[in-house]
């Protein structure tokens, strides 16, 4: 249902009135990767705690003497034959927490415009719907990759703001790259759970933390203006990613097209001309790209994305020891595991009508979304590299 400019044909207000998001995930097939890679999912409340998806290692206590065959008491798991077992202390699941935010766009369009043809549109009103679908779709996508992520400051939906009024206090999402940053650079440069590390959603990776997410944060290199070649990508990025979840299968990758383009070059440098990748004889086609790196710790495809094609811009994240890290967008390399994230709405995008006021016709687009993660070790990622 996307129309070319030139022929933007009637809107069909019946199924626009139910819900635009099937429309909108359609507008950008290319351009939205997070729309296109993950799945949806409700929510029933703005602010919402998951339980903590646990990889395998988060539930190995590499420090038990299990670990250390020379160590006194070293010991296995084996029992005795006729061995009397006993029930299993229970724990509480650690959970994660996730916020929407409200997205919403409002236009109008005059009588004298939706009769006038102009540049061949012929329903001025459909075209104008089409333009604030597009402008909320990146808005979401934007938020879905940078967004720093706001809590509700455990208000409820009937408090006030001391005076009366309604609390009508913005939230944020957080999004993907905050959920990869904010505990992945402590982690790197610090180590796991030190000191006091709370993200954009009040979820705390540090040692004084009363719900143990230390184990759960991500892991992002600093390379500190460095050249990203074969060995920073696999020491420095894929082996401490696979110490921190034992899994790497179905990860995906995503870059600026300078990223992009490091990637290929030290791929193309460490494996050498090979015909059969250069040149594919049967299209007469020159291949100069690396979609999909295979290393010893699995293979990853890495795609381009829009969302960290922003030169010259660049974020201040905070460490728990209080130092900070600025990343430039357009220098990080991100590795996420799909099934660990998701898209929650709580309003799924929906257009309204709004009736006339004087000599215009008003329409509203509105909706609440935001990006779910139920473990950060699921993503980690580059930043700060340079050309080789």
């Amino acid at each position: 249902m996307v129309w070319p400019t030139a022929t933007v044909g009637p809107v069909n207000e019946t199924l626009l009135k139910e819900s635009v998001s099937d429309i909108m995930s359609n507008l950008f097939p290319l351009d939205t990767t997070l729309h296109q890679l993950l799945g949806r999912e409700g929510m029933d409340q703005p602010e919402k705690t998951f339980p903590l998806d646990y990889f395998s290692t988060a539930l190995i206590n590499r420090a038990s003497s299990v670990f250390n065959a020379s160590a006194a008491g070293a010991s296995t798991f084996a029992k005795p034959e006729g061995h009397t077992y006993t029930d299993r202390t229970p724990e509480f699941q650690d959970k994660i927490k996730s916020v929407v935010q409200i997205y919403g766009d409002q236009f109008s369009v005059s009588g004298t415009e939706q009769v006038v043809s102009t540049y061949a549109i012929a329903d001025r009103f459909a075209h104008e719907l089409m333009k604030t679908m597009k402008g909320l779709l990146n808005m979401q996508e934007f938020s879905f990759w940078w967004s720093p992520g706001t809590k509700t400051s455990g208000a409820d939906m009937d408090s006030t703001n001391g005076t009366g009024a309604p609390y009508l206090a913005i939230r944020q999402t957080q999004g993907l790259m905050h959920w990869i940053l904010k505990s992945g650079l402590s982690r790197a440069k610090l180590g796991v759970r030190t000191g006091t590390l709370v993200d954009g959603h009040d979820n705390n990776f540090g040692s004084t933390s009363s719900v143990p997410l230390g184990n759960s944060a991500s892991w992002a290199y600093d390379a500190g203006g460095l050249a990203m070649d074969q060995a920073m990508f696999k020491d420095s990025l894929m082996a401490p990613w696979y110490r921190n979840t034992g899994e790497q299968a179905g990860a995906v990758g995503f870059a600026s097209a300078r990223m992009k383009n490091l990637v290929s070059t030290f791929a193309h440098t460490a494996v050498g001309a090979i015909n059969e990748r250069t040149i594919g004889a049967e299209q007469r086609a020159l291949i100069d790209t690396i979609d999909v790196y295979e290393t010893d710790f699995g293979a990853v495809k890495i795609s381009l994305c829009r969302q960290l094609e922003l030169p010259g811009q660049s974020v201040s994240i905070s460490q728990s020891d209080a130092s900070s890290t600025t990343v430039l967008y357009d220098e990080v390399l991100a590795l996420i595991k799909p099934e660990y994230y998701s898209i929650g709405e709580l309003r799924p995008m929906t257009f309204s009508r709004l009736g006339k006021t004087g000599d215009f016709e008003q329409g509203l687009c509105v909706g609440e979304s935001g990006l779910i993660c139920r473990n950060p070790s699921a993503g980690a990622a580059i930043v700060n590299a340079v050309a080789i």
